[in-house]
C-alpha cells in the first residue's frame, strides 16, 4: 500500500479512480499537490488533476488523507487508536448513516503499522469553518442539524455499536485513562499558555481536574449514541453552491460512543464567540432537541439541557490533552487557547458545578 503522500503520482491516482468507477477511458496526466490545514493529527493533501483527454465531467481535484509526518502525532495516533477510529468509521458506518460526509474512492489500511490512506472526493466549492473566527447563526444551525442526523440514527444503540472492534461502550474503567491524561497534562498546559489565561480560566481547569471522575460518571448515565468527538468548525465544510451539500462533516478520528449533546456543547462552546453563544445558545439547543424529535427520538428538553451543560467541559478537556500530545503549531496554539477560554466562560455561564452536586 501507499504509505505517504510522496508515493502518490498520476499513475496511482488514475488506477485508484478507475477502480472506484469514477473514470474509465481518461487518465490523469499531471497533478498539483497542496496541503490542507496544519496536519497535526493527519496529513490532508488536495490534488488538482489534469485529465487526458480533457474531461470537465470528471473530478478536477481529490483529497488524500494519510498519517501525520510529526513523530509525536504519530505516537499519539498509535496510543489512542486515532487512525483506527477514522478508518473504522469510513469502512463500517459511513454508508449506513445520514450525516453528510465525503465520498470515499479508496481506503487502504495497515493499522498494525499505524498506516492508512483515504482517497476522498474534494468538497468544492465549499468554505471550511474557521475555529478562531467563529461562526454566525446560519452555519451554527447547519452544524446542529447535521449532528442531530448523526445522533438520531444511532440514539440508544450504544451496545450495538460497541460490537464493532474499534468502538467500545464507555465505562468508568475505560474513562480512567481520560482522567489520568487530563490530570497529568494540566500543569504543562497552564505553563505553556499562562500569559494568555486569566486566573478564573485556570481555576475552571483545576475544578475540572478535581471533578472529572464525577463528570464522567454523570455523562455515562445519559442515553448513548455515536458522537463525532471533535465536532468543531475546522472539521466542517460549508457548501457555497447548490451543487454541494450545505454542510459536510470530516475528520472522524475521535468518533466514539457517548452522549449526543456533548457534540453540541463542544461545537457551540468554541464555535461561537461568548457573546454570540449567549445570544443563540438556548435557541440552538432547542433546535437540536426538536430535530431529534422530528427524527423519532423521544427525549425531553430538560434532559438535553442537562447533558448539554455537562458536555461543555469536553472542549476544555480536549484543549488541555490534545495540546500536549500532538505536534505544536502556531495555529494549533491559537485554536487550543480559543477552545479553553471560550469553554471556560461557557462552563461559568452554565453553572456546571450545580449539575453534579
Amino acid at each position: 500500500m501507499v504509505t505517504s503522500a510522496d508515493e502518490i503520482d498520476e499513475v496511482w491516482l488514475t488506477t485508484a479512480l478507475v477502480e472506484a468507477g469514477v473514470a474509465s477511458s481518461a487518465r490523469v496526466v499531471s497533478i498539483e499537490a497542496r496541503s490542507i490545514g496544519t496536519g497535526q493529527v493527519g496529513e490532508n493533501i488536495r490534488y488538482t488533476l489534469s485529465w487526458s483527454p480533457p474531461r470537465p465531467d470528471l473530478p478536477q481535484s481529490v483529497v488524500v488523507k494519510c498519517p501525520s509526518t510529526d513523530e509525536l502525532s504519530l505516537a499519539t495516533a498509535a496510543a489512542t487508536s486515532t487512525y483506527v477510529r477514522e478508518v473504522g468509521f469510513y469502512r463500517d458506518l459511513r454508508g449506513r448513516l445520514p450525516v453528510p460526509t465525503p465520498k470515499i474512492y479508496r481506503l487502504e489500511e495497515d493499522l498494525n503499522a499505524n498506516q492508512f490512506l483515504l482517497l476522498m472526493a474534494d468538497i468544492t466549492p465549499a468554505v471550511a469553518g474557521d475555529q478562531l473566527a467563529g461562526c454566525g447563526l446560519t452555519q451554527a444551525e447547519l452544524a446542529v442539524g447535521a449532528a442531530a442526523d448523526l445522533h438520531a440514527a444511532t440514539w440508544g444503540r450504544g451496545q450495538e455499536l460497541g460490537e464493532l472492534s474499534w468502538l467500545e461502550m464507555p465505562s468508568l474503567e475505560n474513562q480512567a485513562q481520560r482522567v489520568e491524561l487530563y490530570q497529568l497534562f494540566f500543569d504543562g498546559f497552564v505553563d505553556r499558555y499562562r500569559q494568555h489565561l486569566s486566573a478564573e480560566q485556570v481555576e475552571v481547569g483545576r475544578w475540572i481536574g478535581e471533578q472529572i471522575s464525577s463528570l464522567s460518571e454523570a455523562s455515562l448515565a445519559s442515553t448513548l449514541c455515536l458522537v463525532h468527538g471533535d465536532y468543531r468548525l475546522d472539521n466542517l465544510l460549508f457548501g457555497s453552491s447548490p451543487a454541494v451539500a450545505p454542510i459536510t462533516v470530516v475528520d472522524w478520528q475521535t468518533a466514539r460512543i457517548g452522549p449526543g449533546p456533548s457534540d453540541i456543547a463542544y461545537f457551540i462552546g468554541a464555535g461561537l464567540t461568548p457573546d454570540d453563544r449567549r445570544l443563540h445558545e438556548l435557541q440552538l439547543v432547542d433546535r437540536y432537541q426538536r430535530a431529534l424529535r422530528e427524527r423519532g427520538v423521544d427525549v425531553e428538553s430538560e434532559t438535553i439541557w442537562q447533558q448539554y451543560r455537562l458536555g461543555s467541559t469536553t472542549g476544555y478537556v480536549m484543549a488541555v490533552v490534545a495540546s500536549q500530545i500532538v505536534g505544536r503549531t502556531e495555529r494549533g496554539d491559537e485554536m487550543f487557547l480559543a477552545m479553553a477560554t471560550r469553554h471556560a466562560q461557557q462552563i461559568i455561564d452554565l453553572d456546571v458545578a450545580t449539575v453534579i452536586e
